[in-house]
């Protein structure tokens, strides 16, 4: 839940940089994320712990991968979602990671989920929807149609976080599946890294450095750490309290009206957390 309030800053910092692509911020969030990790590892404890992947087999290396195409996947479609469509709606899109989560769970992960699991999505979900108001998620322009396509993708791409992260969880430590997610991820990303104007850098640096910190490095380890302990079920339906902080920092530092509709789906998906922790 920590980790998704700080995903909760993102909106933000995202749409406070200019001239970028969403091809162009993910690029630079994966490589700003690394790069503190490996400062970290090489300043810490977690040096030899961390660096033991080199003893991963091939099967662990390319989970890896598929973890860095994961974050990398729900990173730019996210961002170009967020930049095409209303927030509201890539949010909501987003969101709909801890469906496919419950779908593939069963098969990918051997985790079976209740019918209180089940129920705690379905609330979820309805809570987001409240939040980001239903009368301006059918309000759709057709330019807005490759931002919802795209935010749509992100949800997909989010789901496999979870179920990789948790696939990983307990053959490395949370710091090495994230800093290796991001390692891959820019990895992907490289021939997008200088296609942006270079004297829009030093403008945009200051987010694209809280872009890769707080709202990837930290978080992600968070998350990976939280699935040491809890299903991929219970940890994508946490997630779903993002969109609850967003709404509490859009009226607090922003002043944005708080809708009565807003109120209950914050208080819907607060109670689907708690149902989700108890399936």
């Amino acid at each position: 839940m920590t980790a998704a309030f700080l995903f909760a800053l993102l909106p933000i910092w995202v749409r406070s940089v200019d001239a970028y692509s969403p091809l162009n911020i993910a690029f630079y969030r994966a490589l700003f994320c690394s790069i503190v990790l490996v400062l970290i590892m090489q300043t810490s404890g977690y040096k030899k712990r961390t660096l033991a992947v080199g003893k991963a087999t091939g099967r662990e290396w390319l989970l890896l991968a598929g973890l860095g195409l994961a974050m990398c996947g729900s990173s730019v479609f996210y961002f170009f979602g967020i930049l095409h469509t209303s927030v509201a709606k890539a949010v909501l899109l987003n969101y709909t990671a801890p469906i496919y989560v419950a779908i593939f769970a069963p098969v990918v992960l051997k985790e079976k989920n209740s019918s209180r699991a089940w129920l705690a999505v379905i609330i979820g979900l309805a809570g987001i929807a409240l939040i980001a108001d239903p009368r301006k998620l059918i309000q759709t322009r057709s330019e807005e149609f490759a931002g919802i396509v795209s935010s749509l993708a992100s949800g997909f791409s989010f789901s496999g976080v979870f179920l990789i992260g948790r696939k990983l969880s307990g053959r490395l430590t949370a710091i090495a599946e994230t800093m290796w997610g991001g390692l891959f991820m820019a990895l992907v990303l490289i021939p997008w890294a200088f296609v942006a104007p270079d004297a829009r850098f030093l403008k945009n640096l200051p987010f694209l450095v809280l872009i890769g910190t707080i709202s990837m490095a930290i978080p992600f380890t968070l998350l990976y750490k939280g699935q040491h302990y809890i299903s991929a079920q219970v940890s994508s339906t946490a997630s779903l309290f993002e969109p609850v902080c967003g709404v509490a920092i859009g009226y607090l530092v922003y002043h944005e009206h708080l809708t009565t509709a807003g109120i209950v789906g914050g208080v819907a998906v607060l109670v689907s957390i708690v149902l989700a922790s108890r399936a």
